[in-house]
């Protein structure tokens, strides 16, 4: 019995890690907890586009229906209306007026754009530091598999030594049942490992506003919001791109049916994370991230009609 002991004791030391390693490790884990992307400042306090209180039509100035539908999110319709107005009229006294409203229009743009930016910029850094945390648990539990994968063999080998050299039957018979049970859970502990966890919050959560469809938007500019919940804007014309990023989700990183569990904790305000999970938030958030950096190409079209207004 002594012998098994020993034996059980030996490959538990070689799969410990060493007390100064350990609180290496858990001040990195700490480190990754706190969400240093979310700005600092809402978005929805950083300066309002407000859409057309009145649908006015511009079907004279020729403009294509997609780029007048993003002129009533910017809540442009009427500085461009009379834009096209003052340059039907002509003449050199109005000149003033059109670089007033060209001036107007082109700051709501930017505005615009920098939003769609700082929306793209916050899930950029929220990827990358989810990505980065998933990368540290995963080097971890690789040297934990490595170490019970070491342990397993160490101590499969010691038990066939230990069982050759015993004399007594009925010892020999315990000493090899007991080594090769614990070299067996060692083994199972790598095939199916819980792996290691770390804290990771997100209060503020861009995922959970596409996730749960809010009636009151509290988490993007505005304009972002709008853009991402117009059919129109998806490629099939019959679904947003909220709706269609969801569903995205649904489908791929789900398999159609999300656990309650993993619900709660993704498109929550965070808590404990192994690597998997963080690996599925690192990619739904690059999901959500390229529809919202397309939003871009829609403003190209405006820009481009703004520019030859003449």
């Amino acid at each position: 019995m002594k012998c098994i002991l020993n034996i059980a004791s030996f490959a538990l030391l070689i799969t410990a890690c060493s007390p100064v390693k350990q609180n290496v490790r858990d001040t990195k884990l700490l480190g990754f907890k706190y969400n240093y992307c979310a700005p600092n400042v809402p978005y929805l306090k950083q300066g309002a586009l407000s859409k057309d209180t009145i649908d006015l039509k511009l079907t004279q100035t020729n403009i294509s229906p997609r780029d007048q539908l993003i002129c009533r999110i910017l809540g442009v319709s009427k500085d461009i209306d009379g834009l096209w107005k003052l340059n039907r009229a002509g003449g050199k006294d109005n000149t003033a007026d059109k670089v007033y409203l060209r001036q107007k229009i082109s700051n709501k743009i930017l505005l615009a754009q920098t939003q769609l930016q700082a929306v793209a910029a916050e899930l950029d850094c929220e990827g990358e530091r989810a990505d980065m945390a998933a990368t540290y648990l995963d080097a971890l539990n690789s040297k934990r598999n490595t170490k019970l994968t070491v342990g397993s063999v160490i101590l499969g080998a010691l038990t066939t030594v230990a069982t050759a050299v015993i004399s007594n039957n009925g010892v020999q018979n315990t000493v090899g049942i007991s080594g090769g049970l614990i070299s067996a859970g060692l083994g199972a502990m790598t095939i199916n490992p819980k792996g290691r966890e770390v804290e990771f919050e997100h209060a503020h959560n861009l995922l959970r506003s596409i996730w749960t469809e809010p009636e009151t938007n509290t988490d993007y500019p505005e304009f972002v919001w709008e853009m991402l919940h117009e059919k129109k804007f998806s490629n099939q014309g019959n679904v947003t791109l909220s709706e269609s990023v969801k569903r995205r989700w649904i489908q791929f990183q789900f398999d159609g049916k999300i656990d309650p569990e993993q619900e709660a904790l993704l498109f929550g305000s965070g808590g404990f994370y192994g690597a998997d999970d963080l690996h599925t938030r690192a990619s739904m958030i690059n999901q959500l991230q390229s529809s919202v950096r397309s939003l871009n190409q829609e403003l190209t079209g405006l820009i481009g009609f703004v520019a030859n207004m003449e």
